[in-house]
């Protein structure tokens, strides 16, 4: 109603504080932030409303407790862009940081009724099967489970995608080029297996993601499950609608 005040709560404060502390003094990932009674004085809250915006920024993969250190800027994270076709490696090194793969079982196999139907093949249509631990800065971040089409590349099993770039791969040897793409996201938990996979806890929450990916004239190229570690990555939608992209949208994501 007209003439009513909203008071900011105190735990809100206290993470647009922590926020602007963070950019005002320039921390960068792994930096320490100062101590309770400092920061508290610096952004202007208590210390209850300053522990529970520090809990929610560590909840958000912004900041980090290390046990009898202190709390720490976590490191920069890789963009996810919902609606977008997707390259790890790309995305990880835009982030000033290096990927890797851990090849965890790879060949070649032919897909059944149910895979051809789903990816648009037809049945017997040979395919590279491929599932990696992807890597950042050496640590699990998520795992990746491929289809890929062979015919377009028949090469690919000639190649150890521990060291090198599936679609470097298809591009140089196959001339072929990822350029749409459609996903599906979902909230799950690690499973026994996924977990020792990416060395947390059975029932970790993860980002489960389905996405098929084709070329230029629509033919198939690619289907990957991803389990995906979401204190590893930020995440955020293009702003696409109805094959539009909003001009702020494209701005917020290059900052």
């Amino acid at each position: 109603m007209a003439g009513e005040s909203y008071a900011i709560p105190p735990k809100d404060r206290a993470v647009e504080g922590i926020l602007w502390y963070i950019q005002h003094h320039q921390l960068a990932g792994g930096d320490r932030l100062p101590a309770e009674r400092v920061l508290c004085e610096e952004i202007g809250v208590s210390r209850t409303a300053l522990r529970a915006g520090i809990t929610r920024l560590i909840s958000c993969g912004t900041l980090e407790s290390r046990r009898g250190s202190g709390t720490y800027v976590c490191p920069p994270k890789p963009l996810n862009i919902f609606q977008e076709t997707y390259n790890f490696s790309d995305a990880v090194r835009t982030a000033g940081l290096h990927p890797s793969s851990r090849l965890v079982s790879t060949g070649t196999i032919e897909a059944d009724e149910a895979l051809a139907d789903k990816l648009g093949v037809a049945v017997g249509a040979p395919l590279l099967r491929m599932q990696r631990v992807r890597l950042i800065e050496g640590e699990p971040a998520s795992i990746e489970t491929a289809h890929v089409n062979l015919s377009l590349c028949p090469s690919l099993p000639e190649h150890d995608f521990e060291c090198e770039s599936l679609y470097d791969v298809l591009l140089k040897e196959g001339g072929v080029r990822v350029e749409h793409g459609r996903e599906h996201i979902s909230i799950s938990r690690l499973n026994a297996e996924e977990a020792e996979l990416l060395q947390q806890e059975e029932g970790t929450p993860v980002f489960y993601e389905s996405t098929i990916e084709f070329d230029k004239d629509m033919r198939f190229v690619e289907h990957c499950k991803s389990v995906i570690l979401p204190t590893k990555f930020r995440f955020a939608d293009n702003g696409e609608k109805n094959g539009m992209r909003s001009v702020a949208g494209e701005q917020w994501l290059k900052q």
